[in-house]
């Protein structure tokens, strides 16, 4: 196995969405199963996930916490796509850095939050921290057609090999 990571590495406890719920990276290695993902109209479904494997054991990851809470911990080549679509890998994350989220209120609407606070939707979810997340085996995967991918966290990453 390889110690370097494409631009596809999560950590093995890593969750990805399908259509049966969550299920952490390590689970779905070498089984033919759709994860959600986005098509370049802007839609949300499912595309298969092509080739996942352990790709290098017990390497250094970073741990990402959003603003909801949710964390994960991804190899520092991960990348991701804000909300305008740019690519930015984990390394280059920091907090206030904006992600595409999977599900979100339309920009600009008005809601209240379980606390009662009034807020505009920015379409996206930010970026809380990111730290060191100690080693972890790290797993990669393409996904067909879309070469993206949501994490159970929400945000939208790039597969291996995508170039999205």
């Amino acid at each position: 196995m390889s110690t370097t990571t494409d631009a596809c590495g999560l950590a093995a406890e890593t969750k990805v969405e399908t259509p049966e719920g969550p299920m952490t990276i390590r689970t779905v290695a070498g089984k033919p199963i759709p994860v959600l993902s986005l098509n370049q109209e802007g839609a949300i479904l499912f595309r298969m996930v092509t080739n996942a494997r352990k790709l290098a054991e017990q390497q250094p990851v970073l741990k990402v916490t959003l603003e909801t809470g949710h964390s994960f911990r991804v190899a520092p080549s991960q990348v991701f796509l804000t909300d305008a679509m740019a690519r930015v890998a984990a390394t280059s994350l920091a907090a206030g850095v904006r992600l595409k989220p999977a599900f979100h209120y339309p920009r600009g609407y008005h809601y209240r939050t379980d606390a009662g606070e009034e807020v505009e939707s920015p379409c996206s979810l930010q970026v809380a921290a990111v730290e060191p997340g100690g080693n972890a085996d790290i797993y990669s995967f393409g996904v067909h057609q879309t070469g993206c991918f949501f994490l159970t966290a929400g945000v939208l990453c790039e597969a291996e090999g995508s170039g999205v």
